[in-house]
């Protein structure tokens, strides 16, 4: 079996970590294949590769780092069908499943078949110019548009299912799926969403008119947002990742994708626990 290994950019210590991964892995006939932009220093049993050549020819994938870390390779394990196993060197990690410290104790849960498939539903944006797709990619946590650090409020109108719902006047505005409720749109004042639900939040940022909330649809509905708005530069960004510059008569369309993301999970790992931890709530307030 090929675990492929991936990380967050200048990981301290990583050779002492694939070298622990190295001993373990050869005790059960696996081996490793390495992100070539790691490192690459040649060890017994440890092939490197481009990231892609990594995410598509091993059979599961670990990912060292942070929720960013994982949310940048999400798309491409989804197509490939690759599940992942993310290991939090990060702050929060509501996606990563554990601490560095727990990795092995993970490996030997996986060989004796523990963990189970945490299911994550993807979300597709599309980007329209001239009635023209012009760009066309899938997201787990939430597509973002926002407007440039000098730029002025910023003016969209937001249709749902072909029916114009607001014009809203705002910062920005953010589309998230269940996964992403607990990033950037709580942040900006979204509900917290179980991941399992069919749906999109869309999130108004710093909206002109107070009325303008946090609306929740169908993951079934056609979403779309015009930029009608003379203001530059405005920017349409994809999980904290990558991002395009937009300018008025730019739309941008949002569906359901037919990507979905395998998460390995620890049959003690329950959401709200997590949840729980991460957000730091509490049940003792009042006892004694």
């Amino acid at each position: 079996m090929i675990f492929g290994v991936l990380a967050k950019p200048r990981l301290k210590n990583f050779r002492k970590v694939k070298l622990a991964l190295i001993k373990f892995l050869g005790k059960k006939r696996s081996t490793l294949l390495v992100d070539e932009s790691l490192e690459k220093y040649s060890s017994p049993k440890t092939s490197y590769a481009s990231k892609d050549q990594v995410i598509k020819n091993s059979d599961v994938l670990i990912v060292l780092g942070g929720d960013g870390t994982l949310l940048h390779i999400a798309e491409a394990a989804a197509k490939n069908k690759k599940p992942v196993l993310g290991i939090n060197l990060g702050n929060l990690g509501f996606l990563t499943e554990a601490p560095i410290n727990k990795l092995e104790h993970l490996l030997k849960e996986f060989f004796d078949k523990n963990l189970i498939v945490d299911t994550r539903e993807l979300l597709q944006a599309k980007i329209i110019k001239n009635k023209k797709a012009i760009l066309k990619t899938s997201f787990l946590n939430d597509v973002v548009i926002n407007k440039g650090a000098l730029a002025k409020i910023i003016n969209l109108d937001l249709f749902i299912d072909k029916a114009l719902v607001s014009n809203i006047r705002a910062d920005g505005i953010i589309f998230s799926s269940p996964t992403g409720s607990t990033a950037y749109s709580m942040s900006a004042g979204g509900p917290i969403v179980t991941p399992s639900l069919p749906l999109v939040i869309i999130t108004p940022i710093c909206p002109h008119t107070l009325s303008n909330r946090p609306l929740v649809v169908s993951n079934k509905s056609a979403i779309r947002v015009k930029i009608n708005s003379l203001n530059s530069p405005i920017f349409t960004t994809f999980d904290g990742g990558d991002s395009m510059e937009m300018e008025e008569g730019f739309e941008l369309e949002i569906t359901k994708s037919n990507l979905k993301l395998s998460l390995l999970r620890s049959q003690e790992t329950q959401y709200f626990n997590v949840l729980k931890d991460k957000l730091m709530w509490s049940n003792n307030y009042g006892r004694k």
